[in-house]
């Protein structure tokens, strides 16, 4: 019988926390073997990804082997909750932009997880029997309840920086890079989940501590074995997607005299931009950049983009984009549509997806592609 009830506790979630805990250590693996990528942002991820096995450990360790003697050793494992946030900011920082290669968080920032372990050792001075009977009188109850709540506000600040990086980065790739890039929608709604679970982490526990009510078996115990399983899903998509586009994250600004180009820098640029355009047709390249761009009018990336906000209005993203979709409208005029899908013929114009291409459209045409179409055959 007692064979049997204990086959019977090997249920689901035992599984699914011994295939998180042996894919989080395989990709930790792997990602320290991809070539020609980010090293020092893959190292991040490789730490992340071994800090959500800790993690799922002490998940399966609560959850089936738990004794008094491993309830302490959990204490140490949740230690991770405050070193999540500051590493995943990390990661985000390296991956993302070209002067942050050996960016390190101050020492400070790890003070919470300084302190935790502190505890820890300080629970582990009494010996078994009075550490069981302090945590029946309730007597940490009140450093149980702060831990939580400092581990909720440490997330929640970091998650609040990566959503802020998030931000600047797609403000300053509008003025380096003419085509989408996955990864950062992928990186969007990661932060997006992350924001939901912390969300849902900050409710079970105001209701749990001040209101008596739980919210089982939703909990502190299963949100954080669902972040560290998501955490891996960060790791495969890093496999197969292609490098991210790194741009400088603090941009420097010129001077009050040269904010504006000399009117003969500016003749040159214009007509540069214009032969590369309109003979060379350079926006055809998917992958085109602003570097791009500028090496090949022999310039630097500021002035090119001093150029096109100033001059002429327009973020390079929708400098390049302008002409593609003009590329598009002759090829429609020509009846090409008629032997090519919509989407084909605008990768051979330089988009390289189906949404960045309707976006593009829409803003430019006020219409839909496929709209736009029909109308013209109405006509």
């Amino acid at each position: 019988m007692l064979n049997y009830i204990l086959m019977q506790s090997f249920e689901f979630l035992d599984l699914i926390l011994f295939l998180g805990i042996s894919q989080g250590v395989f990709l930790a693996i792997t990602i320290q073997m991809l070539k020609h990528k980010n090293k020092s942002a893959n190292k991040m991820l490789s730490i992340i990804l071994l800090v959500a096995v800790v993690m799922l450990l002490g998940r399966m360790i609560y959850f089936r082997f738990l004794t008094p003697t491993m309830f302490r050793w959990t204490i140490l494992i949740d230690a991770v909750i405050f070193i999540f946030g500051p590493l995943c900011y990390t990661y985000l920082r390296r991956l993302a932009f070209s002067n942050s290669d050996n960016y390190k968080l101050s020492w400070f920032h790890y003070i919470p997880v300084i302190l935790h372990i502190g505890f820890f050792i300080y629970s582990m001075s009494f010996s078994m029997n009075v550490y069981s009977e302090k945590v029946s009188n309730g007597v940490f109850a009140t450093p149980f309840l702060g831990i939580e709540g400092g581990g909720i506000l440490s997330n929640f600040y970091y998650w609040y920086l990566s959503i802020q990086l998030i931000r600047k980065y797609k403000k300053e790739e509008k003025n380096r890079v003419s085509f989408k890039q996955n990864l950062v929608s992928f990186l969007t709604f990661f932060q997006i989940s992350v924001g939901v679970f912390l969300i849902i982490w900050l409710i079970s526990f105001i209701a749990g501590n001040f209101f008596n009510y739980s919210f089982y078996p939703i909990g502190y115990d299963t949100l954080w074995g669902g972040i560290s399983i998501f955490i891996f899903v960060i790791g495969y998509y890093s496999l197969k997607e292609p490098e991210l586009f790194r741009i400088p994250l603090y941009v420097e600004k010129p001077k009050p005299i040269q904010q504006r180009l000399p009117e003969k820098e500016i003749i040159a640029i214009q007509k540069g931009l214009q032969h590369v355009i309109e003979e060379e047709k350079i926006f055809l390249k998917m992958n085109l950049t602003l570097r791009d761009l500028s090496e090949r009018l022999d310039t630097s990336t500021h002035n090119i983009s001093w150029y096109l906000n100033q001059v002429s209005k327009s973020s390079f993203y929708d400098y390049i984009n302008h002409y593609r979709i003009k590329e598009f409208l002759k090829k429609i005029e020509n009846n090409e549509h008629i032997h090519h899908t919509i989407l084909a013929l605008s990768m051979d114009v330089g988009f390289n997806s189906k949404s960045t291409f309707n976006k593009a459209f829409k803003l430019e045409m006020n219409d839909t592609p496929s709209n736009y179409i029909k109308r013209l055959q109405v006509a």
